[in-house]
């Protein structure tokens, strides 16, 4: 709550400091800090609309929610301006509508930096029990073990498998008792999280404040699930998001709206870059590679070359001569530290800047900013029976697998990741992916 009313007053602070700086006498950037008065309540509209305390929530409800609240809560602070007699009201009254597009931004973007921060500390996080059958909550745990940002901490796991008490991945098991029950009453754990259990289950929901069931079969992970009545028999529906026209219509709108703001940045890196690869590396200062896109279709996706123009005669000779690399080159179709990339290209690939030039693949509509990353005719085997399913959608300069650690994640999470983001598409899910994306970028984490 603390991290959103500074990212509310950094909203206020950037709308007031624009009309400050378009006439001095129109408003007084200063006088933005005297409007915290209006923090507990918009704390109250925020809490009432669900957004605490904020672990593991879906990022595009989170999105959504400050969208629909901020507009809300600042078009309602403009509105009570008008009716006031001052004759100075509004550059005010604009000043409060021009923070809500900033506060989509700065509200998730502080929630997502300050779970990265705070997860290092120990006071944050909810300790929670792990309710297992054997290995069916070792991906749960693994996840909740390597993303501590996402608030529940593994205090305990109960095994209906487990006969007597053990560990797992540094965290005490124990079989199911009269016994554990008391040594977990005893802790006050109250969160408690199913996987799979298959033990009575009586105990858990009389005594847990909070449980959370995951189910075994996940593969049709989204979010936007409604239940349906077949007159008594509950059905669960969803839609897939990215094939209604009007989905499609906005998706391409975002497209275009952010090659333009864009723009006035993206057209000095490309001439700078131009100029840097033509001194450094003789050759093309373009690099087509043949992708996969939307329903098969090859396309040329383009980069600043950061290869030596003979690169592919050197990845037959790599191949042939190394079998450590070839069998890193069969497994992720790329090199951790690649001899065939020029010095200039370690620093475009570093910063994605590399990536620059696929603004001209968005434009002509054979990519997106967001959505999975296109795929090689190679690749597509390792996708297995979800290739055709990735492929029914337009690829992405940025998606689920470039957040989420780009090259240091392997296939098989990279389909989960494109999956979920086909299944859960929303406006609100493409802003955080892009927020997420920068912070991603400057971090250069994954990127090789």
């Amino acid at each position: 709550m603390l991290i959103d009313c500074i990212g509310v007053m950094l909203s206020i602070g950037i709308s007031f400091f624009i009309i400050n700086f378009l006439n001095h006498s129109w408003i007084n950037f200063r006088s933005f800090i005297t409007y915290w008065v209006y923090l507990p309540p918009m704390m109250a509209v925020f809490y009432a609309a669900g957004l605490y305390p904020g672990l593991v929530y879906p990022p595009a409800d989170e999105v959504k929610k400050f969208a629909i609240c901020s507009f809300f809560v600042f078009v309602g602070i403009a509105l009570s301006i008008t009716v006031e007699e001052a004759d100075d009201k509004w550059p005010l009254v604009i000043a409060f509508v021009l923070a809500t597009p900033f506060a989509l931004i700065m509200l998730p973007a502080a929630r997502e930096l300050a779970r990265r921060v705070f997860s290092r500390c120990k006071f944050f996080g909810v300790p929670a029990v792990i309710y297992v059958s054997g290995a069916s909550g070792d991906v749960i745990i693994t996840r909740l073990l390597k993303r501590p940002d996402l608030g529940y901490k593994p205090g305990m796991i109960v095994d209906s498998k487990a006969l007597i008490p053990s560990t797992k991945m540094g965290i005490p098991v124990y079989p199911p008792s009269e016994k554990t029950s008391e040594l977990i009453k005893s802790f006050g754990i109250k969160v408690a999280i199913l996987c799979d259990y298959d033990r009575d289950t009586t105990y858990i929901n009389s005594y847990f404040r909070y449980t959370i069931q995951v189910p075994k079969i996940n593969d049709i992970s989204t979010i936007s699930t409604n239940v349906r009545d077949f007159g008594g028999i509950l059905g669960f529906s969803s839609t897939h998001n990215l094939t209604k026209p009007i989905s499609l219509f906005w998706k391409r709108f975002i497209d275009i709206f952010l090659l333009l703001l864009s723009s006035p940045v993206t057209l000095p890196v490309v001439a700078l870059v131009t100029i840097l690869i033509k001194i450094t590396s003789p050759g093309p200062v373009f690099y087509g590679h043949k992708r996969i896109g939307k329903k098969g279709k090859e396309f040329k996706c383009w980069k600043f070359r950061s290869m030596v123009v003979d690169a592919d005669k050197q990845l037959e000779k790599i191949l042939a001569e190394n079998p450590e690399m070839r069998a890193e080159w069969e497994k992720e179709r790329k090199f951790t530290n690649d001899p065939r990339v020029t010095k200039i290209g370690k620093f475009l690939r570093k910063t994605s800047i590399d990536e620059i030039p696929q603004f001209f693949n968005i434009l002509t509509g054979e990519m997106s900013f967001i959505g999975p990353r296109p795929v090689t005719e190679p690749e597509l085997i390792k996708y297995g029976n979800k290739a055709r399913f990735i492929l029914s959608v337009q690829p992405g300069l940025s998606g689920m697998w470039q957040i989420s650690g780009r090259s240091d994640t392997g296939y098989e999470e990279r389909v989960t990741l494109d999956s979920y983001y086909i299944q859960n598409w929303s406006v609100w899910l493409d802003i955080w992916i892009i927020i997420k994306t920068v912070y991603v970028v400057l971090r250069g984490k994954g990127a090789y």
